[in-house]
């Protein structure tokens, strides 16, 4: 075995209308990163297929409160993957020449992380809003390259406690957890589907589907 052998590259994917901004570009120029640029239905940065990031500037955000878009977001967020984040950039909490209240801002701030419980955080600019998702992708990834929600977490979300109980059957990461909650709806058709049904789901194999149905069905001893 080459004992030289590097690590492949953090890859992250960011939306295409993102481009302009050049944080891809300081992504891969100095972080080395893989930047995967494509059109993405909701949020502007997907770390590790796991962890959707929506940025905004301080003047977008306000003005997405106005408009109502921020809240809706907010709920596509949050259907779709197991973590977000509100990344706001900018020196200032709000846009003074917008007409919104700095109260309703704030309240605003505080109705993400207290009732969704989407953390909220700040950049001052492009480079800072870059290091702070270059920091990101290097968090929490397991051997195979996926955010694991089993060691030591107790996720409050509904969607992440299915995906939780799933993680608890047999060699059965995240990826596949996810599948097999997209395949059957929910935990309990998971639970009492035969290994013939098991089988359909991408990735899971008739071994691996039959430890699934020995480990629900057999008794101990």
């Amino acid at each position: 075995m080459n004992s030289n052998n590097t690590l492949l590259p953090l890859s992250i994917v960011i939306d295409a209308r993102e481009s302009a901004t050049g944080i891809g570009t300081i992504l891969i120029q100095k972080y080395g990163m893989n930047v995967v640029s494509k059109w993405l239905p909701v949020g502007d940065f997907i770390v590790n297929d796991k962890v959707v990031i929506e940025r905004k500037t301080t003047r977008d955000f306000a003005q997405s409160i106005i408009d109502g878009r921020l809240f809706q977001q907010a709920v596509r967020m949050s259907r779709g993957f197991l973590a977000c984040v509100f990344l706001i950039e900018g020196r200032n909490s709000s846009d003074p020449s917008l007409n919104i209240h700095p109260h309703a801002v704030k309240g605003a701030m505080l109705s993400l992380i207290m009732s969704w419980r989407i953390p909220v955080f700040f950049t001052e600019d492009e480079k800072d809003t870059a290091n702070v998702l270059y920091m990101m992708s290097r968090q929490n990834i397991g051997a195979a390259g996926a955010v694991s929600l089993r060691p030591g977490r107790r996720p409050k979300r509904f969607y992440a406690r299915q995906l939780y109980l799933l993680q608890g059957l047999p060699r059965i990461g995240v990826n596949l957890a996810i599948r097999l909650l997209e395949h059957f709806g929910n935990v309990q058709e998971v639970m009492i589907a035969p290994v013939e049904e098991l089988i359909k789901v991408r990735g899971l194999g008739k071994k691996r589907a039959q430890s699934i149905r020995d480990t629900l069905t057999e008794k101990d001893g």
